[in-house]
């Protein structure tokens, strides 16, 4: 870590964000807590995307661009790269940070280096005419928890999560989160392999070895919309493999003890017969994909997933790491 480095390193993954950057860094500057840079890793935008992110003047701000799309996890684990900070806090474009975000994270991650990780409630903000209930669904995951405490024994929340099959993401979007960069780079970042819930898949792995904080209080803003690359996943089923290399890359965890591994097993094998089932109905219209096939292929290899591997190819770029 560089001696001049900031204390904290807001990361904010674009592509063509115009509609919503500027509210995101406008929330990131507002920040009570000051130690902090702001890194925009702009994935090939087309729009006016660089425009907005030159338009402040704070030397704060960063922004790098790709002029060749890659999948929008891999520009996660980009932007981290381009970070500098002990902490990596990561907002996207449509979602907002209250002004004491920053602060009430990074004071609670101060106070015990086994912390990887510290999250908080978020308000959700559903876009006028568009899936009003969504935001009663899954407005308060963290209340899934049986309980929850400043600090939590990770390995606690891991099992509970695990007993749920891993349903839902309790602990919240990457926006409603705050990481340690030590822990992260140790876990090897976000899997490339998952569209759509691979911020749950880090958060599990985490959990696994760290203890977990947790805030309280609403400290972002997380917004549900038509436009959400959430929602084109689940239209177009791009993540439809996901549980499964979820499963297979918790598999990996070592220290498993032989209940986890008992409840993981069942569930990659319910994954791969869900997964199955899906690859037969695409193969009915015409939409056959080799995925399936080569998830079989590596574990006929025993070949562990990689999790910051080949990026999705860029036709597949506009994925996101959103709840399901």
């Amino acid at each position: 870590m560089r001696l001049d480095a900031p204390l904290v390193s807001v990361c904010i993954p674009a592509h063509n964000a115009q509609r919503w950057l500027a509210n995101a860094l406008e929330s990131a500057l507002a920040q009570t807590f000051t130690d902090f840079e702001v890194v925009v890793a702009d994935n090939s935008s087309t729009d006016g995307t660089a425009r907005i992110v030159r338009s402040f003047t704070d030397p704060r701000i960063r922004v790098d661009r790709l002029q060749k799309g890659i999948s929008a996890v891999a520009n996660h684990n980009r932007a981290v790269r381009l970070s500098r900070g002990e902490f990596v806090k990561f907002l996207h474009v449509d979602d907002l940070l209250r002004p004491d975000c920053l602060e009430q994270m990074v004071e609670l991650a101060l106070e015990d280096p086994s912390i990887a990780l510290v999250f908080a409630p978020r308000e959700v903000l559903v876009e006028p005419g568009f899936e009003p209930e969504w935001g009663e669904r899954f407005g308060r995951p963290h209340e899934h928890f049986e309980s929850l405490e400043r600090v939590n024994d990770g390995r606690t929340l891991f099992r509970q999560m695990l007993d749920a099959g891993f349903e839902e993401n309790w602990i919240g979007e990457p926006s409603a989160v705050l990481l340690r960069r030590a822990s992260l780079e140790r876990a090897g970042l976000l899997n490339e392999r998952l569209f759509q819930i691979a911020d749950l898949e880090l958060w599990a792995r985490l959990a696994f070895e760290y203890r977990v904080g947790f805030v309280d209080r609403v400290l972002a803003e997380y917004r549900h919309h038509e436009e959400s690359t959430t929602v084109a996943n689940a239209r177009v089923g791009r993540d439809w493999l996901d549980k499964l290399w979820l499963f297979e890359s918790l598999l990996q965890l070592p220290g498993l003890t032989r209940g986890e591994r008992g409840r993981l097993q069942q569930l990659r094998r319910a994954a791969l017969l869900r997964a199955s089932r899906s690859q037969i109905k695409r193969l009915a219209v015409g939409r056959w994909s080799p995925s399936l096939t080569s998830y079989l292929a590596a574990r006929l290899r025993h070949q562990s997933p990689r999790r910051t591997g080949t990026p999705a190819k860029a036709t597949e770029a506009k994925s996101a790491v959103r709840p399901h």
